[in-house]
């Protein structure tokens, strides 16, 4: 008979019995014994003709006809001299530890390929901090910690609830466009967080009672840290993601032939100053536009010349004209706008093409790919300013050929009281 602590626990406390009897040949395993003890119980072997003391038989139990002390393939040592079975909370405990330790290991591998230097070092003092709290445990000593990552325990608990006020975010989900990095550091704080609840299962019992306050708190801090990292980097991510801000007034893009028409056979428009984007010009050029209701003036004509003519206007401006305002991206006429285009030199019934803009910012592809974002995304959009707001569904447009800027039409621009020195901040898509 195989006689092991939880059993002895389990039946003891039903009897509080201060003498058990035994068959001849049980082993006890050294949990048990312990636990025997700590208890003050009596063994009486069955078969033994003299029971002896049970001070005299603890210190005689390896020597006694019917007492042999093994370790099972199932168990093995809390620490010297102590047998436990392997499901024990403490050694469920530590294997998370050790867990933790190697997916910590691998991610500075990880930052290590990408130049992140400052984070390794972060990283490597939190790993002097899980072994250390392996040794604490295992030798029961007290664990004793001043700071980590620079931060007391105080000032960890702080910052990590008030991300806003130290780090410039939020509390919010996590996001791919947060960066690999970012999301390596929530995951190793995913991991701390587990090892904090295994803790808990180890070290506090039915009733509420911790013993080891001390490896539980140092792990809530741990987590903290972690946290804090996270942030940090999403801070510096998100004070990357700033673009300058471009009011788009009234302006119309020509076909050729359309060019023709307005300002004579073979006409070539003329520069009047280039673009913030490459290639992209105004011209000397301008137009009247004339709805159902009324007029636009001296509309400004912008090069190169496209495919297909394109009118952007403002919702204010459609109104005055007397159309229906439509928003689209651009080169998306369908379901758009009619009016006439008056030049010069001739007049264009436009069908199709006149539309709100869809406010948008043009990325160029290095920068796409440093943001995590692509051709076609949407995101949101804080607007820095006198007057700031957040512009929702904002659309990405990427090209080799592009330069970083945010547009949005002359309404928009207005209400968010934009000028020169204004910036938007990509918030998440």
């Amino acid at each position: 008979m195989i006689v092991t602590e939880f059993e002895l626990r389990a039946n003891w406390h039903k009897t509080k019995d201060q003498v058990i009897k035994l068959p001849h040949g049980s082993v006890i395993t050294p949990s048990a014994r312990d636990f025997i003890r700590s208890k003050g119980i009596d063994v009486q072997i069955e078969g033994n003709v003299r029971q002896k003391p049970f001070s005299e038989k603890l210190n005689a139990l390896k020597k006694d006809q019917g007492v042999q002390e093994v370790k099972l393939e199932h168990m093995t040592h809390l620490r010297s001299g102590v047998l436990v079975t392997k499901t024990h909370p403490v050694i469920a405990y530590r294997g998370q530890l050790d867990l933790f330790q190697c997916e910590l290991v691998e991610v500075q591998g990880f930052f290590a390929q990408e130049g992140e230097e400052k984070l390794i070092l972060k990283l490597e003092e939190i790993l002097a901090f899980a072994r250390q709290l392996m040794a604490s445990e295992v030798k029961e000593e007290p664990f004793q910690w001043a700071t980590l990552i620079g931060l007391k325990p105080e000032e960890l608990r702080e910052q990590s609830h008030n991300p806003l006020k130290y780090f410039g975010v939020e509390h919010a989900p996590l996001s791919y466009t947060h960066g690999k990095v970012v999301s390596k550091l929530h995951h190793l704080r995913a991991k701390s967080r587990e090892v904090e609840l295994y803790a808990n299962r180890a070290f506090i019992n039915e009733v509420g009672v911790c013993s080891r306050t001390d490896l539980i708190q140092a792990l809530n801090r741990l987590s903290s840290a972690l946290y804090i990292l996270a942030c940090e980097v999403q801070g510096k991510v998100q004070m990357g993601k700033r673009v300058p801000i471009g009011t788009s007034n009234r302006h119309l893009h020509l076909s050729k032939d359309d060019l023709f028409v307005l300002f004579g056979e073979n006409y070539a428009l003329t520069i009047q100053k280039e673009l913030s984007q490459p290639g992209q010009f105004a011209a000397q050029e301008m137009v009247t536009m004339v709805g159902p209701k009324g007029c636009l003036e001296r509309v400004r004509v912008l090069g190169p010349l496209r495919k297909n003519t394109q009118v952007e206007i403002s919702v204010t401006d459609c109104h005055k004209l007397g159309i229906k305002p439509v928003i689209r991206d651009s080169g998306q006429p369908d379901g758009t706008s009619s009016l006439q285009i008056v030049g010069p030199s001739g007049n264009v019934e436009l069908e199709s093409g006149v539309m709100v803009a869809r406010r948008h910012i043009h990325l160029h592809t290095d920068e796409a790919d440093e943001w995590s974002l692509k051709d076609g995304d949407r995101v949101r959009v804080q607007v820095q300013s006198e007057r700031p707001m957040v512009f929702e569904d904002v659309l990405i447009r990427v090209s080799e050929h592009y330069r970083k800027e945010m547009h949005l039409d002359l309404d928009e621009a207005n209400a968010a009281f934009i000028d020169a020195k204004s910036q938007g901040l990509l918030m998440e898509v």
